[in-house]
């Protein structure tokens, strides 16, 4: 018996343990994250601000998307280029929205956010900025986002950095699929 207690309260003390790394490391982690890149495509300023003010078209040369299960929908709703113009994925999974917070000449800010099923939990917020500015014969074009963690394991995701990896991949091939939809648009039909 005294061999079972041992084990019981070794196993216990090694919980406990865990926890207070869990909660003590996550403590300490970085609540927030940023992700900035910066590509200069073969395009004119304006043909980047008509694709990237309008969400209908990110489509054509954005990879951002969200996946929250098979039967994933996306909805763009609002005017292009305006305040509250908007992009919305639902699933089973939950939401995720995309919306337009401010237009510039040369720049739009969105804010973002998904949650979880039955729209209760929030699982990740924050804002994203994305501006252009021509530069020789193209122009350069700067993706930035950057959430706030809520949660001790939003920390620790965090902290091992796969979302970050993500958003980078993202923007960068958001940014090529800018020049090859412009170079598609100057194509004749049926090329």
């Amino acid at each position: 018996m005294s061999t079972a207690r041992s084990m019981f309260r070794s196993l216990v003390l090694s919980l406990a343990g865990m926890v207070l790394v869990y909660l003590g490391v996550g403590s300490i982690l970085a609540d927030q994250w940023r992700v900035d890149t910066t590509r200069t495509v073969v395009a004119s300023a304006e043909q980047v601000a008509a694709l990237v003010r309008d969400f209908n078209t990110w489509k054509k040369w954005s990879s951002l998307e969200a996946h929250l299960g098979p039967q994933t929908t996306l909805e763009v709703t609002g005017d292009p280029g305006t305040i509250g113009h908007r992009m919305k994925w639902s699933g089973n999974q939950g939401l995720a929205t995309l919306t337009m917070c401010a237009v510039a000449a040369d720049a739009i800010e969105y804010q973002f956010h998904s949650q979880g099923p039955g729209e209760t939990q929030l699982l990740l917020r924050g804002t994203g900025r994305l501006e252009w500015v021509a530069e020789g014969t193209g122009c350069r074009v700067h993706w930035h986002d950057e959430s706030k963690w809520d949660s001790l394991p939003g920390r620790w995701i965090g902290w091992f950095g796969a979302l970050q990896e993500r958003v980078k991949e993202i923007q960068g091939t958001s940014l090529a699929g800018i020049e090859k939809a412009v170079a598609e648009s100057k194509q004749p039909p049926g090329k």
